[in-house]
């Protein structure tokens, strides 16, 4: 692709996607541009990276041929109001949560093409999930252009914007159930004897591994992955019944439809 892409806001997320255009030779550094809220950061980030620096932010919306607002949703309806008479038919990547397509397109001409991303905290480290959807109108190749960018970062799976608070409930919150069932599972370890770093490793790893294997057998279901594990009589067969007296699988239906409840009443 090799485009210039913008980024307006340049946080935690921001910084991510960037990383991955760069490593991916999608968009490497000097074919980015930059501007946010806070100079200090950004410029330490610049001086150690090699992006370019742009002066505000209709100076980015005028040069980028893609713009992705990573901005705060809060800051959201200002930053397009600053923007929008300079956006002309660029591609408008929004990843603020919450900020639905007709809200960016109340904001924007009708001859720019918007593309709406959930991208979610795995994204840091290369193994993101992105929800993506896009009104109709939205140009094929710039749905796909989209498509490249999240793609260097993690999977995408697109999504009609309908489901996305029940999409998020799931990939965005996601990472946080798993890492308060790893807690659990580490404090258990360790009321048993073993050590908080032993404990760590092997949870850790051990989830990894479950995760590896459910991937490479997309054709078996995750109840047939289980069963594998588990003897008639075992210590697993023991361990799941204790799990399932616990009601572990309505407390995640609960915890999921808490998290699109509340997705909608923010939206």
């Amino acid at each position: 692709m090799s485009v210039l892409v913008g980024f307006l806001g340049y946080g935690r997320m921001a910084q991510a996607i960037s990383e991955g255009l760069d490593q991916n030779g999608l968009a490497p550094y000097n074919r980015q541009l930059a501007s946010d809220m806070v100079a200090g950061p950004l410029e330490k980030l610049r001086e150690k990276r090699g992006f370019k620096k742009a002066p505000d932010n209709v100076r980015l919306a005028e040069k980028s041929p893609i713009v992705i607002i990573a901005v705060k949703p809060h800051q959201i309806r200002g930053v397009l109001t600053e923007i929008k008479d300079t956006v002309k038919d660029q591609l408008i990547i929004s990843i603020a949560a919450g900020v639905t397509l007709s809200t960016l397109a109340e904001f924007l001409p009708p001859t720019a093409s918007l593309v709406r991303v959930i991208p979610n905290l795995p994204t840091l480290v290369g193994k993101g999930v992105t929800l993506m959807c896009s009104p109709p109108q939205t140009h094929p190749e710039d749905l796909e252009n989209a498509k490249k960018i999240f793609s260097a970062v993690g999977e995408v799976f697109e999504l009609p914007e309908a489901l996305f608070d029940e999409g998020t409930a799931v990939s965005g919150s996601g990472p946080a159930y798993f890492f308060m069932v790893m807690e659990a599972m580490v404090r258990g370890a360790v009321r048993l004897g073993l050590t908080w770093d032993m404990a760590r490793k092997l949870v850790v790893k051990t989830c990894e591994g479950a995760a590896a294997a459910a991937l490479a057998r997309p054709g078996q279901s995750l109840a047939e992955l289980r069963d594998q594990v588990t003897s008639p009589g075992g210590t697993t067969a023991e361990g799941l019944l204790a799990l399932e007296e616990g009601k572990i699988t309505a407390l995640f239906h609960d915890a999921l439809k808490a998290a699109t409840d509340k997705g909608k009443k923010l939206a």
